[in-house]
């Protein structure tokens, strides 16, 4: 007996079922299960996963689960119309977001689902004749029980997003004490209708905590007992409301958020901290809430201190810094003010691997300073307004970057407004060896010292050379050259072999990447006939910021937290 034709069975298997007249009349090959999975797992979009589960009945077995690992549902304060075909969205039935939510309470899929998030408008009808009685919409209190029954199902749920413009009612507090999800992000409301006030209770799985838009006068809820409680805390971000930077209101009190912990005195054991637009008188009751030895990352954007702020920001809070503690656990730092006292914090610490500052386009040069950064322990008070804005608190900063955390650092991105001298740039080159992603500021004649310098660096992948807020005038000379000659002029300079890891660069505001060399022709013709030059060069491409924003040194580099 002749053995199978496996090769043939592959090339005539088709589609067509066995009496089909069609195109090879031959039986469908079936594919292993394990392959199947194999080439679900690498689609992404929602619409392909769904399209694939209405392929046919051992698809749609084998991609639902992926379907509803991530699960977002948008929530829109009007009717939306179809652009493909002009039709009312959820024609015959309810809107998407109340259909999936439906999907998820009545159907059997919520089990599948690990992340949930909630964003967008959710409309309230006569908002303000509930409020003038003091009840909540029913249309919210039906949300919020729909979505606490679906976070009840989905027993597998480890990331909760609460990110939509109505409040988030005891409702769904009460069954996220007995989850099991390890994420969560609620953004409080910016309206000030009458709601009612919790007091969070612990979580004991939670891992990230993340609150947003918090506005004292907006009906926010108690989570101090939330922070206190849940002993596997490890990342907290607060991003405060901005109403109160911008008319000067200091109704915050970080008592109210994080006094029972210094009352119990048993401080956040905290890796990860992040605030945001913090702006509260300075106290000194609430200093010790989180445990500066095991703090591994620090972030702190618009919350005062230094270069940019205005007058107001000297009655910023203080009970977050550290005046006798330093971080001996730090790896990473971002924030978006100068002042001495970061360069202070810097000289005070060593082995930091990440470093972001934040470039401020809108400093004056008669703004108050005050701190942003942690204090270390020899900081001493405000640095003078001049100070922030000479060379000396630049050359200090690049000094206390070079000597204390050269040796470890991977990461570091500095303000476009410091113009590195070639001292500055050849201090830093050589005292971090291990930097694989760089951002700074440097005048156009200086930036040819860096091919001097690149041997140093050997693990360098991604640089920027940031353009000068102040000054147009190194914008203007790169886009003096068109793209061409600027591909050519990096494609040879980076075939160099100190230059074989780099693959992204910024020049201003153009971004290139750099693939492999190439042996290449020269493009002068000098008219005679001979033949051109050969040589090698990288093929270098221009790229948009899009292929660039999840790359540290860009990503790093905006407001976000």
């Amino acid at each position: 007996m002749d053995p199978p034709n496996i090769l043939g069975n592959l090339s005539n298997g088709s589609i067509y079922p066995p009496h089909s007249e069609g195109p090879g009349k031959g039986h469908l090959l079936p594919l292993p299960l394990n392959l199947i999975g194999l080439i679900i797992s690498y689609l992404e979009a929602p619409a392909d996963l769904a399209r694939t589960c209405r392929t046919c009945r051992v698809f749609h077995y084998m991609t639902l689960p992926q379907l509803y690992t991530n699960v977002t549902l948008r929530s829109y304060d009007s009717i939306r119309y179809s652009p493909e075909h002009g039709r009312v969205e959820g024609s015959g039935m309810g809107s998407p977001f109340v259909m999936g939510l439906n999907g998820l309470v009545l159907r059997n899929v919520s089990g599948y689902v690990r992340q949930l998030r909630f964003v967008g408008e959710w409309r309230e009808h006569d908002l303000e004749e509930f409020s003038k009685k003091g009840r909540v919409p029913d249309s919210s209190i039906i949300l919020n029980t729909l979505v606490r029954v679906a976070i009840g199902r989905s027993a597998n749920l480890r990331d909760l997003c609460w990110e939509l413009n109505t409040k988030m009612l005891p409702t769904i507090w009460q069954g996220l004490e007995s989850s099991n999800i390890r994420s969560l992000t609620v953004r409080f409301p910016s309206s000030r209708d009458p709601r009612p006030i919790m007091i969070v209770p612990p979580i004991p799985s939670l891992v990230a905590l993340k609150v947003l838009d918090v506005d004292p006068l907006c009906y926010v809820d108690d989570i101090s007992l939330l922070l206190a409680g849940s002993k596997n805390l490890r990342e907290l971000t607060v991003v405060w409301s901005p109403r109160m930077r911008e008319v000067k209101e200091p109704s915050v009190n970080l008592s109210t958020m994080f006094g029972r912990c210094q009352a119990a005195n048993q401080p956040l054991n905290l890796t990860k901290l992040a605030v945001k637009n913090l702006f509260t008188y300075s106290s000194d009751t609430c200093g010790n809430f989180y445990d500066c030895s095991a703090v591994q990352e620090i972030t702190v954007i618009n919350s005062s201190g230094g270069l940019g702020d205005a007058g107001a920001a000297t009655f910023v809070d203080s009970s977050y810094r550290r005046n006798s503690e330093t971080f001996p656990s730090l790896k990473s730092l971002r924030g978006d003010k100068v002042s001495r006292e970061l360069q202070l914090l810097l000289a005070n610490t060593s082995g930091l691997e990440k470093l972001y500052i934040i470039g401020d386009t809108k400093a004056t040069k008669h703004d108050t300073p005050d701190n942003t950064f942690p204090r270390s322990p020899s900081s001493n008070g405000a640095s003078p307004p001049s100070d922030l804005h000479s060379d000396t608190l630049r050359d200090d900063t690049i000094e206390a970057i070079a000597q204390n955390h050269g040796q470890t650092l991977r990461h570091l991105l500095l303000p476009p407004q410091w113009r590195l001298t070639s001292d500055n740039i050849a201090l830093l080159v050589r005292n971090c060896p291990r930097l694989e992603q760089l951002g700074l500021g440097a005048d156009f004649e200086r930036f040819a010292s860096m091919r001097l310098l690149m041997p140093f660096l050997p693990k360098m992948f991604a640089i920027r050379v940031l353009d000068n807020p102040d000054s147009a005038e190194f914008r203007d000379k790169m886009h003096e050259l068109d793209d061409g000659t600027h591909e050519k002029q990096i494609g040879g300079t980076t075939s160099a072999r100190e230059w074989s890891r780099i693959r992204w660069m910024q020049l201003a505001d153009l971004v290139f990447e750099a693939g492999r060399p190439e042996l290449m022709a020269d493009d002068d013709d000098d008219g005679e006939g001979t033949p051109r030059k050969m040589s090698y060069r990288r093929k270098v491409w221009k790229r948009d910021a899009e292929a660039v924003k999840d790359i540290a040194i860009w990503k790093m580099d905006s407001m976000d937290v």
